[in-house]
């Protein structure tokens, strides 16, 4: 379906917000932990207040196959929301905010959502951004609980 699309995915996280927050707004560590997927992780702009932070550009992905976001908002260690700004998904006005919030075992309660564009026919374009976000979730929830555990 070409057309107005989006995703809300949800994910319960045995890690404080603060730890979840850390490793998703820090785009270079990206490559460390979300791999196979994600091989190349870097700002190609820093933001106004923080490496991180609004105006900063993302640039994840698998060469030649690299993924460019915006931030667009960023309230550690809550909220991070950002556009997609590069050219490889036919997709446009993509925005998207990740929500971290405090669940009452001390973990996190991670909710991601998007609305797009979709200028292609047809569900392929949407399930392979569902995936990717889905698969980044899962590596994400799995390194904070793995940092957490250090920690301790």
């Amino acid at each position: 379906m070409s057309g107005r699309g989006g995703y809300r995915i949800g994910r319960t996280v045995a890690a404080a917000p603060d730890v979840v927050f850390g490793l998703f707004a820090d785009a270079p560590g990206w490559s460390s932990w979300a791999k196979p997927l994600i091989g190349t992780s870097r700002w190609a702009r820093r933001g106004t207040d923080d490496p991180g932070g609004v105006g900063a550009i993302r640039v994840t992905g698998r060469w030649p196959l690299l993924i460019r976001e915006e931030i667009t908002d960023y309230q550690p260690p809550s909220r991070l929301s950002y556009r997609y700004v590069g050219r490889l998904i036919p997709v446009r006005d993509y925005h998207a905010t990740v929500e971290f919030t405090e669940n009452a075992r001390g973990g996190t309660d991670l909710s991601w959502s998007a609305s797009f564009v979709n200028l292609v026919p047809g569900p392929g374009v949407r399930w392979i951004i569902l995936s990717t976000v889905r698969f980044v979730a899962w590596r994400l929830a799995r390194e904070a609980v793995r940092h957490a555990r250090s920690a301790r």
